[in-house]
């Protein structure tokens, strides 16, 4: 990437949250604080070994991608707790590493939960106020450009007043928390009723889409439980940082515990919270800039092929319980990244 040329708005970073839970220290640390019951049970989806899978081979794809397809962002941000992969150019004036000592009040750490990292991303020195959150496993395979996350100046973000289905697991307890806060605080009626150009907008939403959500709305004068899906997150610093001004305990609450737990909240409650404000930007449901595969063998070769594709500007490869031969996955993926990026990046030493 070249720092001093730049084809979009110089406002917009890109910041990653990385983890190496193959590293023997911070294994060792992991261990210290987690309890019996969690570490009986390696095969938890939500505290489990699949969490922090972090293979620094697949990350260098990571930022081979974004130096491709996004050369317009102004920064790149690598959050973690101090581990660096040592093949990381940690000199390109592109990049700014961040220790989560740099920003998380020290009564949270160390963490192994990623929601107080997120909770806490405003407090990172010179991030942009406009920034898209990555998550590891959520590659740039091909052209993204800023209006895919922001348009207006306001996050892109699903407009929809249907319910999703939701289980019992601790990703949807999480987001049944993020909604009772929303509709709590805000008077959703009226806020939806004050952006009903954004909610029943039939050129941005389709004729049946904005049809359904008013229909909704007539019924239903609460803000639904919905997932903003798990791609990348267009994210607003000012956002995280009213929400810790309204509702310090709860934030609190959510930042304390080092692991995930079911009483606490999601970083979709930042969306959340955007549209209940006002400040986003409509699109359909059923647009995305890119598909989530859970890496599965029934899903590998799929995934492999849709790395090796020129159509989806996003994939995640979310790890999971199921994903019984991580080894073998980690090949057949990196065998793909290997065609598909084989050239390095300047951000490899």
């Amino acid at each position: 990437m070249n720092s001093h040329i730049r084809k979009g708005p110089p406002d917009i970073d890109f910041v990653i949250l990385w983890v190496d839970g193959e590293d023997p220290e911070w294994r060792q640390e992991r261990s210290r604080y987690a309890t019996p019951l969690l570490l009986s049970n390696p095969e938890d989806d939500a505290n489990g070994d699949c969490r922090y899978r972090g293979s620094d081979d697949l990350l260098r794809f990571w930022f081979r991608g974004v130096e491709k397809n996004a050369p317009w962002i102004r920064k790149l941000f690598f959050v973690s707790c101090g581990q660096v992969p040592t093949w990381l150019n940690t000199d390109h004036p592109g990049l700014q590493i961040v220790n989560h000592k740099d920003f998380i009040p020290e009564e949270y750490l160390p963490t192994f939960n990623c929601r107080p990292i997120q909770f806490n991303l405003h407090r990172i020195k010179d991030l942009s106020e406009h920034f898209v959150l990555f998550d590891d496993d959520v590659f740039s395979i091909n052209p993204l450009s800023p209006d895919m996350f922001f348009r207006d100046g306001q996050p892109l973000l699903h407009t929809y007043l249907g319910y999703m289905n939701t289980g019992m697991d601790n990703w949807s307890r999480a987001l049944w928390n993020d909604y009772s806060i929303v509709n709590r605080m805000f008077n959703i009626r009226k806020a939806i009723w004050e952006n009903r150009r954004k909610w029943f907008n039939v050129r941005k939403l389709g004729l049946s889409y904005a049809a359904y959500n008013y229909l909704c709305f007539r019924v239903n004068k609460t803000l639904p439980i919905h997932s903003y899906g798990h791609l990348a997150y267009p994210q607003l610093k000012s956002t995280i940082s009213e929400i810790w001004e309204a509702i310090p305990e709860e934030a609190h609450r959510t930042c304390k515990d080092k692991f995930r737990t079911d009483d606490q909240l999601s970083h979709y409650l930042f969306s959340a919270w955007n549209q209940a404000c006002g400040h986003f930007s409509p699109v359909s449901i059923n647009v995305s800039p890119g598909k989530f595969f859970s890496v599965t063998p029934d899903h590998l070769q799929e995934i492999c092929s849709s790395i090796e594709r020129k159509d989806l500007p996003l994939l995640c490869l979310n790890d999971s319980s199921d994903n019984k031969d991580a080894e073998r996955a980690r090949r057949c993926i990196l065998e793909s990244f290997g065609k598909r990026f084989p050239e390095k990046s300047s951000f490899e030493k």
